[in-house]
């Protein structure tokens, strides 16, 4: 990396602002993208109120920081790891079918809870979690990350690719908030009807993408048989 007469510590200050700008550019890409999260926080957000709901994205950018720190510190041995892919596929298949037919079967909150304990935002902190973790392609959204991040920023200096991965996970968490806090404005428009259909959509595109990772899988497979 060439200074031009810029002293080791300002080369370094200058790497860790380019680390950081990168990763919160890849943060807001990630917002756009609308997968099973996606539903699933937006579905939180309408049955549990924002608060709550904040519980599940947490639980989303817990499982990236720990996507990221495998798929970083064991690039190699990953790859190597024999029907990574299937067996992530399958698993992530039936997480995400269980959630769409329970997120359809599952009657609506009859009211607004009274209190809120921690009790209450466990299960949408793994469900947040279950989703994102047993899902292939954050994985390997993640392994081209750190790819790209080990021949990047990360070979001149590890705390650059850490602060990339972490404005990376802060601007995802911020911005998922921001959709839980925006669906908070766009229930007041919606009717009971309205609201059950959601339900019904959000748990039908749910298992969409669990029957999408079931045929990830099966085509995995049957392309290394």
């Amino acid at each position: 990396m060439r200074s031009f007469g810029l002293s080791k510590s300002q080369t370094l200050n200058s790497l860790f602002l380019e680390a950081i700008g990168q990763g919160v550019v890849l943060g807001f890409g990630l917002a756009f993208l609308i997968g099973p999260a996606f539903f699933a926080l937006l579905q939180a957000s309408i049955d549990h109120g924002f608060g709550v709901s904040v519980a599940l994205a947490l639980g989303v950018v817990v499982s990236d920081c720990c996507l990221m720190a495998a798929t970083y510190s064991l690039l190699t041995q990953l790859q190597q790891i024999p029907h990574f892919n299937e067996i992530l596929g399958v698993v992530g298949g039936f997480v995400l079918v269980g959630t769409g037919i329970s997120g359809i079967l599952s009657p609506p909150p009859s009211g607004p809870t009274i209190k809120i304990t921690i009790w209450d935002l466990w299960p949408l902190f793994r469900k947040g979690f279950s989703i994102n973790t047993f899902n292939p392609f954050p994985w390997m959204f993640w392994l081209s990350t750190s790819s790209v991040v080990a021949s990047g920023v990360g070979k001149t200096s590890g705390t650059a690719a850490f602060l990339f991965f972490m404005a990376a996970a802060l601007t995802v968490f911020l911005t998922d908030t921001l959709k839980a806090w925006a669906a908070q404005f766009i229930i007041r428009y919606l009717s009971p009807l309205v609201l059950k259909i959601f339900r019904i959509v959000s748990g039908i595109c749910l298992i969409g993408f669990g029957l999408k990772l079931f045929w990830f899988a099966f085509s995995e497979w049957s392309s290394r048989s």
